[in-house]
């Protein structure tokens, strides 16, 4: 869910322009009025005379109860214009008190109107439908949060050896592997469940494979024969190569703030005949990594 304080726009006319482009996707003919104009209208979907206006009113206050004085202002000047009112909408940034709600519906009522309040969760379900207005109005806000956005809001959930591939899993805390069968280059494929601690959306981007503390071992068949790799489409360690490899997610996998998310790693041309280390790193973001528990690697 975005969560993020419509109060932080702090111009009333950007509140103004965020509603009115908001009230577009469901009223296509809605029609800015002018800064100037005092009846009680900011934005209006003008209907005919049997049918009536649709009539939005922006409010761009923390107090509510402190506005009641200028919304009723607002609610006596639209009255007096002579047009006929099929629907009042209140848009406010903040969400309303019980006494506040049962206050206006009272001043609806007096006045014969069929009202309506667009409180920040109402408005935050429409911008979650339209990121594009995210974007326009709130995007410098999100660039910065982002920003803060730092490893430690992932972490690993659950890694274990997928049933499926042809290595086996001796020992569940220590993470040691070994190939069940006599193989020249088994692919290791792991099951990964992340999750995201933080509030805001983040995209694990690539995968970084580290080989490390490289020893070769002999199974019989000397030579560089003993290293065949294979076609695949997912992170390479070149036959046990020494060093990172890295790899592009394509699509990236995306992780909901406060979420968890699975997926398969497989590295492929592990070689054969040799003992070292394994250790996988998530990249998400434009920086952030996050290192998984070294692996370690007996074939």
């Amino acid at each position: 869910m975005l969560n993020v304080d419509l109060t932080l726009l702090r111009d009333p006319k950007r509140f103004q322009d965020m509603c009115f482009r908001l009230a577009r996707y469901e009223f296509p003919d809605a029609v800015p009025l002018s800064e100037t104009w005092d009846g009680g209208w900011d934005v209006v979907v003008f209907g005919s005379r049997d049918s009536g206006d649709v009539v939005f009113q922006c409010k761009f206050t923390k107090d509510l109860i402190r506005a009641k004085h200028k919304i009723v202002a607002s609610l006596d000047s639209m009255m007096k214009n002579g047009r006929h009112t099929a629907r009042w909408i209140l848009c406010v940034p903040v969400n309303p008190s019980a006494v506040f709600v049962v206050w206006l519906r009272k001043e609806l009522e007096n006045r014969g109107l069929d009202g309506h309040v667009w409180a920040r969760s109402e408005l935050i379900a429409r911008l979650e439908q339209h990121p594009d207005v995210v974007d326009t109005f709130f995007f410098p806000v999100l660039s910065e949060l982002a920003s803060n956005f730092h490893s430690e809001h992932l972490e690993l959930f659950k890694l274990s050896l997928d049933q499926e591939c042809e290595w086996k899993q001796s020992d569940d805390s220590v993470l040691y592997f070994a190939p069940r069968e006599i193989v020249r280059s088994p692919d290791l494929v792991l099951d990964v469940i992340v999750r995201n601690t933080g509030s805001l959306a983040t995209a694990v981007t690539g995968i970084e494979a580290e080989v490390f503390d490289r020893r070769q071992k002999m199974h019989g068949l000397p030579g560089e024969g003993l290293l065949f790799p294979q076609i695949t489409y997912t992170v390479s360690i070149q036959g046990g190569k020494v060093g990172i490899h890295s790899a592009v997610c394509e699509p990236p996998v995306v992780i909901k703030g406060g979420n968890l998310e699975r997926f398969k790693v497989r590295v492929t041309d592990t070689g054969f005949a040799w003992n070292g280390g394994l250790r996988l790193t998530l990249l998400a973001g434009k920086a952030e990594k996050l290192q998984l528990p070294a692996i370690r690697i007996f074939t």
